[in-house]
C-alpha cells in the first residue's frame, strides 16, 4: 500500500497542455476516482501515475520517495485495463500468474500466490479454462487477480467496466468496492461514468479541459458544487438551470420572480430534481413538455421560458401535456452560479 502524491505535475507535448499543473495527495488506503468528459486528462494522470507517460512538470512521490523519473517495473503499480488484456491462448491460471512467472518466482510459490488470488475473486473453479469460456465479468475478475498476485502498492483502474452491460457493471462495482475495502489497498480508478464514481469513491476528483474543477466526497461535490460544471456533470438527471437577472437581492427568470439571491447581474439559478415538489400554491410555473415513467418515480418535464427543467414526482403522477404545473423549493436546495464565469456564488 502507498500514498501519492503529486505536487504540480503536469503534461505537454510542445506548446499544447494537456493537463495542468495538479496537486493532489491521495491516502494509504483510500479509493479516489478520477472522473470526467472523454479529453479532459483523467486518463493521461493515471498513466503518469503507472509511468507508461512521461512527467513534462512537477514531481511525483510514493510515501514520500520522488518516482518521476522511476521505469514502471519499480514503481510497484498493477494497471487493469479497459479490455481486459487478456492472453487468449493460457488458461486462468497462466494468464494470472504471469506477473510472477516473468518475475521468475518459484513455481510453487507461483501456484500458491495463483490460488490465494483466485479465491479473492471467487475465479477458483475457472482456473483451468480459457479466455474465450468466461463471460465479460469473469474475464475482468480474471484481470483483477492478475493485478493482485503482484502485491502492488497502488491499483490503477482505467474504465474496467466500460465493455459491461448496465446489470454486470453493477455486480462488478460492488466487487471492485468489496475487494478494495477487504484488502485495504490504495486504489486509483478513472471512469467517466459519474454514478460508478459516486458509489465507489472515497473522493472525487472532476476534471474538465486538464484542470481539476473539484476534489472531494461523493456527498460533497453533489450537495456543494463549486461550478457550473461540477453542477452539471454530477447527478441524473442533471441539475437544473434558469438564467436570469438578480436585482436588488431579487431573482427574476422566465416562470420564476422575486426568488430571493445574493448580489445583483447575471445569475444562473440552480436546483436538482428530487429537491421540487408540486404544488397549487408554487411560486414557480411551467408548461408540461414530456412525462417520463421510470418506475420508482415519475420525471415531468417542463417548459420555462428557453429552459427545461426536471422534477420527481410521486411514481402515479401523470400531468397532460401542454398543461400549466406550479412547483416549489425549499429554501436550502436554490444554489446560485455566476452565469459569465460559472462559479458559485451561493
Amino acid at each position: 500500500m502507498s500514498r501519492v502524491t503529486l505536487e504540480g505535475v503536469g503534461k505537454s507535448y510542445g506548446a499544447v497542455t494537456v493537463l495542468k499543473p495538479l496537486d493532489l495527495d491521495i491516502a494509504d488506503g483510500e479509493f479516489l476516482v478520477l472522473l470526467g468528459p472523454s479529453g479532459c486528462g483523467k486518463s493521461t494522470t493515471m498513466r503518469m501515475i503507472a509511468g507508461l507517460e512521461a512527467i513534462t512538470a512537477g514531481t511525483l512521490r510514493f510515501d514520500g520517495r520522488d518516482v518521476t523519473q522511476l521505469h514502471p517495473r519499480d514503481r510497484n503499480v498493477a494497471m487493469v485495463f479497459q479490455n481486459y488484456a487478456l492472453y487468449p491462448h493460457m488458461t486462468v491460471a497462466d494468464n494470472i500468474g504471469y506477473p510472477l512467472k516473468v518475475a521468475k518466482v518459484a513455481k510453487a510459490e507461483r501456484q500458491a500466490q495463483i490460488e490465494a488470488a483466485a479465491r479473492k475473486v471467487d475465479l477458483t473453479p475457472y482456473l483451468a479454462r480459457f479466455p474465450r469460456d468466461l463471460s465479460g465479468g469473469q474475464r475482468q475478475r480474471v484481470a483483477l487477480a492478475r493485478a493482485l498476485v503482484r502485491s502492488p502498492g497502488v491499483f490503477l483502474l482505467d474504465e474496467p467496466l466500460s465493455n459491461l452491460d448496465a446489470k454486470l457493471r453493477v455486480a462488478m462495482r460492488a466487487e471492485i468496492k468489496h475487494l478494495q475495502r477487504s484488502l485495504g489497498v490504495t486504489m486509483i480508478y478513472v471512469t467517466h461514468d459519474q454514478i460508478e464514481a459516486m458509489t465507489l469513491a472515497d473522493r472525487v476528483v472532476l476534471l474538465n479541459d486538464g484542470a481539476i474543477q473539484q476534489v472531494g466526497t461523493p456527498d460533497e461535490i453533489y450537495d456543494d458544487p463549486a461550478n457550473l460544471f461540477v453542477a452539471g456533470f454530477i447527478g441524473s438527471p442533471p441539475m437544473n438551470f434558469l438564467a436570469g437577472t438578480a436585482t436588488g437581492g431579487q431573482f427574476s427568470a422566465p416562470g420564476i420572480t422575486g426568488l430571493p439571491c445574493p448580489g445583483t447581474g447575471q445569475l444562473t439559478l440552480g436546483f436538482r430534481a428530487e429537491d421540487t415538489t408540486v404544488t397549487e400554491a408554487g411560486r414557480f410555473t411551467g408548461t408540461v413538455y414530456e412525462v417520463e415513467p421510470t418506475g420508482e418515480a415519475t420525471y415531468v418535464v417542463l417548459q420555462m421560458g428557453p429552459h427545461r427543467v426536471n422534477l420527481r414526482c410521486d411514481k402515479r403522477f401523470r400531468p397532460e401535456l401542454g398543461t400549466e404545473l406550479r412547483f416549489d423549493l425549499g429554501a436550502g436546495q436554490v444554489l446560485f452560479f455566476d452565469t459569465a464565469s460559472g462559479q458559485r456564488v451561493r
